[in-house]
């Protein structure tokens, strides 16, 4: 008997880690007036955010179903394997109490579920930290006491470089949008606990770095044992931008690119850029 990780594809994973761990990436789908595509599946980031960038009307997002995730949790258990599900936040989609309705239908015990209380960098850290575990033969209660640790000590931050798809989403209104636009606004939002907050406002993408810079350092994080997810949003400049940066300034135990996905590119736009890790030795 071993440990099956299943997770969805807002992890934004890439494929490598997937395989090495062997990991179960369960689609939500995104779409685009009737036309629906399964994310990382049926439409690539490229199509999507170029896709996004022309349309008037933002796409939506789909969550899994129940039924999907009764069907791929049976498929584990037949092997007599147990399920460790790790999904993003349940404030986020309706995709974590989907896999906890399917546990409830399949009642069985070795269906194992954890809240990211996140989603793209900040749950594939979780994710591969329990892929480390699991191969460390930890037991599947360790692996979960340990994973809600971990979870605590999440640190994930972004920096928003349009405002308009804040706009289209109605999270902002559309005159702080324009005004955003004229000042070049760039909010840098913290992601954790299922939600996001706002913690600065930096006035264009090399004051976002900079201020990530000064964050790390004014909570003198130490990233020297660390996994540190750096992610964008189809833009792999500011990616790069964003890594010479880190590298410049701190020791890096381990860096994971990360582009993220049509699911989250949805509601955050292109352009964007951040990091996430766990601020705990795994």
């Amino acid at each position: 008997m071993s440990i099956k990780i299943v997770t969805d594809s807002t992890c934004d994973l890439p494929r490598e880690f997937v395989e090495k761990y062997d990991i179960k990436v369960v689609p939500l789908s995104v779409n685009f007036g009737d036309d629906s595509y399964l994310d990382g599946i049926e439409i690539s980031n490229k199509e999507f955010y170029d896709r996004l960038r022309n349309s008037d009307k933002l796409p939506t997002t789909s969550q899994v179903s129940p039924g999907e995730f009764v069907e791929v949790f049976n498929e584990i258990l037949d092997k007599d394997d147990e399920v460790l599900g790790i999904f993003l936040a349940k404030e986020f989609s309706g995709t974590f109490p989907s896999a906890k309705i399917a546990k409830d239908i399949i009642k069985s015990d070795k269906i194992h579920l954890i809240d990211s209380r996140g989603v793209t960098g900040a749950l594939a850290a979780v994710v591969l930290a329990a892929g480390d575990l699991i191969q460390r033969g930890l037991s599947i209660e360790n692996i979960e006491l340990r994973l809600n640790e971990f979870i605590r000590n999440s640190e994930s931050i972004l920096v928003i470089d349009t405002l308009e798809y804040l706009v289209k989403g109605g999270r902002i209104s559309k005159a702080q949008g324009a005004i955003g636009s004229v000042l070049s606004v760039k909010p840098v939002l913290t992601i954790g606990d299922g939600k996001l907050d706002t913690l600065a406002k930096v006035r264009g993408r090399k004051k976002g770095i900079k201020w990530m810079i000064d964050w790390v350092n004014d909570n003198r994080f130490d990233l020297s044992d660390k996994r540190v997810f750096i992610l964008d949003t189809d833009d792999p400049k500011f990616h790069q931008d964003i890594k010479d940066a880190l590298l410049e300034n701190f020791e890096v135990g381990e860096i994971i690119d990360i582009e993220v996905g049509a699911v989250v590119g949805t509601h955050s736009g292109p352009g964007c850029g951040g990091i996430c890790f766990i601020n705990e030795k795994i």
